[in-house]
């Protein structure tokens, strides 16, 4: 019933996304769980941190914020390439569902913010697939990887993933290589001449390298709830992905080469997990508009949905649960 009802993308569809959003969040607005320290050097989130370290609430009410304006962007994206069903909502229904599943992560923390210029940087690198002249999208693609990293410094690593993507979008060319370079390069020029204006450029320089010569470090342990919600959602994930790419649905050249973009950062979510250290237990969102894109492709094209509806009900009502009475007895 309810995958049918959100197949449109009317105002009623949206304001009821959001009030599930509400739902969700409402403990999270009475008992905020405050921002997470910064973990490395990370300029623009320390900021942030100052600002907001003391105001729990408002920090999660511009966390909801972000991760509804998320919510909405992402379904624009996806149904303008036609990566999911056109005109359907369904996908900014699961991507809520998924960026709220866990209490911890309800506030505005260096994941959020940094899946925000993901989704950004998928924007540019879709549209460039069908624009002839590309080379200010992939600049923009690695300038806004670099800001990304400027509040969670793994995604740094995601360079590697605009530059593996010009495979995809036929971009293969050394201008294209040197446009993405000089775009990330741009914004640490500016942060270089910052710190070497208070003389203090070497002690950053150590910083960074210090950083990322450890890996695997991860100082906070994860409760029995994000295990057991995680795994869940893995499974839905690969449930997802199997039945989305096994589809019987004819997909153009165009739509594959798109998709692969998005499956992509499956991989990259795993190989930057090893320098997430205290930011691990957020760390696993930078997957879920792969995993909200597969499994509403997945939900979308069944033919038999009433067993999908059952489990995701139960997946929803378990999040809740966990979100507004359960997870302060998996705290202990």
């Amino acid at each position: 019933m309810f995958i049918k009802f959100f197949k449109s993308s009317f105002f009623i569809q949206y304001l009821v996304i959001g009030i599930i959003g509400l739902c969700l969040w409402a403990r999270a607005f009475i008992e905020p769980p405050g921002m997470p320290p910064p973990e490395g050097p990370v300029p623009l989130y320390k900021l942030l941190y100052q600002v907001f370290t003391d105001q729990p609430f408002l920090s999660t009410l511009f966390g909801f914020m972000l991760v509804l304006a998320e919510t909405y962007w992402l379904t624009t994206i996806l149904s303008s390439h036609e990566l999911i069903l056109k005109n359907s909502s369904l996908s900014a229904l699961v991507f809520l569902v998924l960026m709220s599943f866990l209490p911890g992560q309800l506030t505005m923390n260096p994941i959020n913010i940094s899946l925000g210029f993901m989704i950004l940087i998928l924007y540019h690198l879709l549209i460039s697939y069908n624009k002839p002249e590309h080379l200010d999208r992939i600049f923009a693609a690695g300038f806004f990887t670099a800001i990304a990293s400027f509040f969670y410094l793994p995604f740094l690593l995601w360079f590697v993933f605009v530059v593996i993507s010009f495979l995809v979008v036929r971009a293969g060319n050394w201008r294209a290589w040197f446009a993405a370079f000089i775009g990330l390069v741009t914004p640490f020029l500016y942060l270089s001449v910052w710190f070497f204006w208070h003389n203090n450029l070497v002690v950053h320089m150590n910083e960074y390298l210090q950083f990322f010569n450890r890996i695997l470090v991860f100082p906070n342990p994860f409760h029995t709830d994000f295990w057991i919600l995680s795994g869940f959602t893995v499974m839905l994930a690969l449930w997802g992905i199997m039945v989305f790419r096994s589809g019987p649905v004819e997909k153009t050249v165009e739509i594959r080469a798109k998709t692969s973009i998005l499956l992509w950062t499956l991989v990259f979510t795993v190989i930057s997990f090893i320098y997430a250290r205290s930011m691990a237990f957020f760390h696993p969102a930078l997957a879920i508009p792969a995993m909200a894109m597969v499994i509403t492709g997945a939900l979308t094209h069944l033919k038999k949905k009433r067993m999908a509806e059952i489990i995701l009900l139960i997946y929803f009502f378990a999040v809740l649960i966990n979100n507004l009475f359960l997870h302060k007895f998996f705290d202990n």
